[in-house]
């Protein structure tokens, strides 16, 4: 089962260990892969990035050279304690000049010798001459075949993915070569622009065609080569540098003139919102991949088991509405001039609008991409017996701000209950997979 969460992967991976047991286990990128080659394009694990327990360190070998050393599921990060001191390197650091995780050297010569279970090992400064830019470029299925650090992510089924992959790329292209020919967008030159494009897809998709389809990334923010002109990535002495590995979905990619039915594997940069898969003992990926809890469509599907009491009866004063389904709620309030919450709090008994929907458009506070204004904003339109309101349309910019319709009401709600709130289900594991398993009754 995938365990997402917007807090970052010390959340996520306490629920997907929760979920798995004491002896069951993170899923590696070959994992992943088995359950890619299981399902086809369009099913879950195409569909869904995800965060593995496989490892990817760059150091010094034993003999001083440079390389990489690629582990599933052993080593210093196949603990949620080795993985946090890893990268504490970077979110320890106050002045935000750190990138990326470290390992000690000894650590890093201590998996080069397999004294924590087998890996891969890749010489780097070789593979970095293999492409004109490593770690940036799309690889054509050909070169995946052949590309050492993709074999040492992806395991022994490399290159039963790769045909996978290439087939379901094959089809993609002849599909895309028959799109409707309408310029929609009046574009100019555009009956040649169709050719080019029909001409290429008819290339890739052909039965022996050499289609793009992956890029192998280094992680973003803490490169491992910068060219030949400016060299390798220094390493801090007594250290290696260290990340976890990830993938990301199947997409339509425009790259130099091609376009192409890619994904990528790279390194995992510290950041909030991750994906991790459980796998409970004797449990096989294979036999398939549940998606997992998901807090938001949750609440809204199963609202009415997850009123709590509220602590004191309030008013509801003047308030935004949101609708779950057919049943009305006011929203959790906003602070200060931002975008409303749409998050759920009471339920709405009765509602009646109160004459027609107006133009409300936000003043220079509100400026910019987001639909952001305050809440007297909108009271100083209402009728003075509205206390709620509701935009029945789209915001649209106009004039460097914002407008949009919006209709108001005069409501009463149950005071005694209160929605919980999407952030607080997402960390209640227990309620989350009671729901889950009603679902699949």
């Amino acid at each position: 089962m995938a365990f997402y969460h917007q807090d970052g992967l010390p959340a996520a991976w306490k629920q997907a260990m929760k979920f798995a047991g004491k002896v069951g286990r993170l899923a590696t990128m070959p994992d992943i892969v088995a359950a890619r080659l299981e399902t086809k394009p369009g099913a879950l694990p195409w569909e869904t990035y995800f965060t593995t327990l496989t490892a990817e360190y760059y150091g010094f070998s034993k003999t001083g050279k440079r390389i990489l050393i690629i582990a599933h599921g052993v080593g210093p990060m196949s603990t949620l304690e080795g993985v946090q001191k890893a990268y504490s390197w970077e979110y320890n650091d106050k002045d935000r000049n750190h990138r990326g995780g470290r390992i000690t050297a000894q650590e890093f010569l201590d998996l080069e010798a397999g004294k924590f279970g087998e890996v891969s090992i890749v010489d780097l400064e070789s593979y970095c001459t293999r492409y004109e830019y490593p770690f940036l470029q799309t690889l054509r299925s050909s070169e995946a075949l052949a590309d050492p650090v993709l074999k040492a992510r992806f395991g022994l089924l490399t290159e039963e993915y790769v045909k996978a992959h290439t087939e379901a790329a094959r089809k993609w292209h002849r599909e895309q070569a028959g799109l409707d020919p309408e310029n929609k967008y009046q574009l100019p030159n555009h009956d040649q622009f169709l050719n080019r494009r029909r001409s290429q897809h008819e290339r890739d998709g052909a039965e022996n065609s050499d289609p793009y389809i992956l890029k192998v990334d280094g992680a973003g923010n803490c490169c491992y080569f910068f060219g030949s002109r400016h060299g390798f990535r220094e390493i801090e002495e007594g250290m290696a540098i260290s990340h976890l590995v990830s993938t990301g979905r199947l997409c339509h990619l425009h790259h130099e003139g091609n376009e192409s039915l890619t994904l990528d594997v790279g390194c995992h940069e510290w950041w909030n919102g991750v994906r991790l898969v459980g796998i409970q003992a004797g449990g096989n990926i294979r036999s398939g991949l549940h998606q997992g809890p998901d807090a938001h469509k949750l609440l809204r599907k199963h609202w009415r088991e997850l009123l709590i009491p509220a602590k004191k009866r309030q008013d509801v004063g003047f308030c935004a509405l949101v609708q779950v389904g057919k049943q009305w709620f006011t929203q959790y309030p906003k602070i200060g001039e931002r975008m409303d919450t749409w998050e759920p709090e009471l339920v709405v008994t009765s509602a009646k609008k109160v004459g027609k929907p107006v133009l409300f458009q936000t003043t220079s506070s509100g400026s910019g991409v987001f639909f952001k204004f305050g809440v007297k904003e909108v009271q100083a339109l209402a009728p003075s017996n509205a206390n709620a309101y509701f935009f029945c349309g789209e915001p649209r910019p106009e004039g460097g701000n914002h407008v949009c319709e919006v209709q108001f009401y005069r409501i009463e709600a149950d005071t005694s209950k209160r929605m919980v709130r999407a952030d607080k289900l997402a960390h209640d594991y227990d309620t989350m997979m009671k729901l889950v398993a009603k679902e699949a009754v």
